[in-house]
């Protein structure tokens, strides 16, 4: 793998400028630096992924009693196809597990043949679409549960 281990852990405010340039670069609706940090200090579930201490992708979540919508996800196009968005979903599955969440939800465009693949190889299913969701395109809203 590129740079050796991946490592997750718990993003914290040194991550917002990493975070906020991924989102710039693969997000549609991309949060800016400040408001990632105003989320990381809210308890949102942000999660980062590492390789040798070079940022490689995040995944962001927001907990509402005992649900969980996956808010964004994104890798680096450097670490791109060496299954780190399948590790940080497995993370992030498990932190959402030991808080008491019972159901994660998220929205992908309808089309996206990859994302779709592993969310469905995590266990999500589709349980609905939102119309016209991505710039004219649809979403599909999926879920897993805990």
């Amino acid at each position: 793998m590129i740079g050796g281990t991946v490592t997750v852990r718990k993003a914290e405010k040194r991550d917002a400028h990493n975070i906020a340039a991924a989102e710039q670069a693969y997000i549609d609706c991309p949060w800016t630096e400040s408001q990632i940090e105003d989320e990381i200090d809210s308890g949102a579930v942000f999660l980062v992924a590492e390789s040798e201490g070079e940022f490689c992708g995040y995944v962001s979540g927001e907990v509402t009693t005992d649900e969980c919508e996956i808010s964004n996800i994104a890798v680096t196009e450097k670490y791109r196809r060496l299954g780190i968005g399948k590790t940080l979903l497995t993370a992030l599955i498990s932190e959402l597990s030991v808080r008491g969440v019972h159901s994660v939800f998220l929205l992908v465009r309808d089309g996206n043949t990859p994302a779709t693949a592993l969310y469905q190889s995590l266990g999500f299913t589709r349980v609905g679409l939102r119309k016209n969701y991505y710039k004219g395109k649809d979403a599909l809203i999926m879920r897993l549960n805990l």
